[in-house]
């Protein structure tokens, strides 16, 4: 696990101007970029769509030199909300590729997440839950119940039947010392009532890769999960397991990449779903060469179509994922070229037909700073999240672009 902490604001650059052009450029004019409701020295955004289709945005601010602040908003056609705050704190663990949420649910209800640390070590932390019903924001609970001073993190959530919410989470309670010294990080999960009463806890997979994020979907009447597996021999292949509200399922792998690697990459998978469509994205660098993968699925993620290389030999992963309504996956990745950084993007087919790639931003280098993209869509367009800076000072920033321009 990455040990950076940082007093103020995670840099996560992300931008999102997508579109499909015959020479393979983006066109400026195509994105609308929108006024960011965040403060200067903001970062970590995250976006999610609502069940009625609102695109909501969430983030962290800097209060001050110790104390930060969960926030969010709702976009009004171009137009953010004024900034509400979930929560604030003096001593979070902040860190630049485990990133805070706030989600909405059905029923108007809402649910967050940050997290808080618990013990002298840098990878001490515990997560938090709040959800919102009725107006109001119930206390936070813990949905882990080691108690262990030892790292908790990369939640994915999703709703769940009966105004119950289903969280997912990377669990260091086996490990040893500072995360470092033994034992092997655990994939968890919780299902919670409205109250945050947890009313099951499962353990979903007992050796995972460290500190690579999940990545939640509903499907029917179950979810799906996806992340980064480590076998006795540290293959850290992306694995996928399902829940039906009872049990989840064995895990099985996404595809047999056969990665070797003695760390953790911090580049976990996406996935995206509509129905029982469902698309996942990936990045593994088996056999020394670095590649963006996408797969589709029909069966509610049952089986999977052979992978489709979505990009090869510089990309630094960092994937997110979006399924359009035509059955085509948006697959963004942040990449490399010239010396510098870029956040890049491709449709790709079930059929395995891609799009030209398209440079979304060329940055100053393709290092931890730059964080990990992060879209949705919203009706005929994909909105994007991402930290820019002027000067010394980052804040997020965000843009709207129409899927016509595929």
């Amino acid at each position: 696990m990455p040990t950076l902490r940082v007093s103020g604001a995670v840099l996560a650059l992300f931008v999102l101007v997508v579109g499909c052009y015959s020479d393979g450029s983006a066109s400026e004019s195509a994105a609308d970029r929108l006024q960011t409701p965040a403060a200067p020295g903001s970062g970590q955004p995250r976006l999610y769509t609502s069940p009625s289709g609102t695109v909501w945005m969430s983030w962290v601010d800097p209060v001050d030199d110790s104390t930060h602040a969960l926030r969010y908003a709702t976009l009004d056609g171009t137009t953010w909300s004024r900034p509400t705050t979930v929560a604030t704190g003096a001593d979070w663990f902040v860190n630049w590729a485990d990133l805070p949420s706030v989600r909405p649910l059905p029923g108007e209800r809402i649910a967050a997440h940050y997290l808080e640390s618990n013990g002298s070590s840098a990878l001490a932390y515990a997560v938090r839950i709040t959800q919102r019903a009725g107006g109001a924001w119930h206390e936070a609970v813990t949905p882990h119940n080691d108690g262990t001073p030892t790292e908790h993190g990369f939640v994915s959530m999703v709703p769940w039947p009966d105004d119950r919410l289903l969280a997912v989470w990377l669990d260091g309670r086996n490990l040893s010392g500072d995360g470092h010294g033994g034992g092997d990080m655990t994939l968890r999960s919780a299902v919670l009532d409205s109250n945050g009463t947890v009313q099951r806890r499962h353990l979903v997979d007992d050796r995972t890769c460290e500190c690579c994020a999940t990545s939640t979907v509903r499907m029917g009447d179950g979810a799906l999960v996806a992340y980064r597996g480590r076998t006795d021999e540290e293959i850290r292949d992306i694995r996928l397991a399902r829940f039906d509200g009872e049990q989840w399922s064995a895990p099985t792998r996404l595809h047999d990449d056969g990665w070797q690697i003695e760390g953790c990459p911090v580049n976990g998978p996406a996935l995206a779903a509509q129905g029982d469509r469902v698309v996942a994205a990936w990045f593994t660098a088996a056999g020394g060469v670095p590649r963006v993968k996408a797969t589709f699925s029909t069966d509610g993620g049952r089986s999977f179509a052979a992978p489709i290389v979505v990009a090869k030999g510089q990309p630094k992963g960092r994937v997110d994922a979006v399924l359009l309504n035509d059955g085509r996956g948006a697959i963004s990745w942040l990449g490399t070229g010239d010396g510098h950084g870029r956040v890049q993007v491709r449709a790709v087919r079930p059929d395995g037909g891609r799009s030209a790639p398209v440079t979304l931003a060329t940055l100053p280098s393709a290092a931890r700073s730059v964080g990990f993209p992060k879209m949705v869509r919203s009706g005929d367009f994909l909105y994007g999240t991402w930290v820019g800076t002027e000067g010394t000072t980052s804040q997020v920033q965000t843009v709207r672009v129409p899927t016509s321009g595929f």
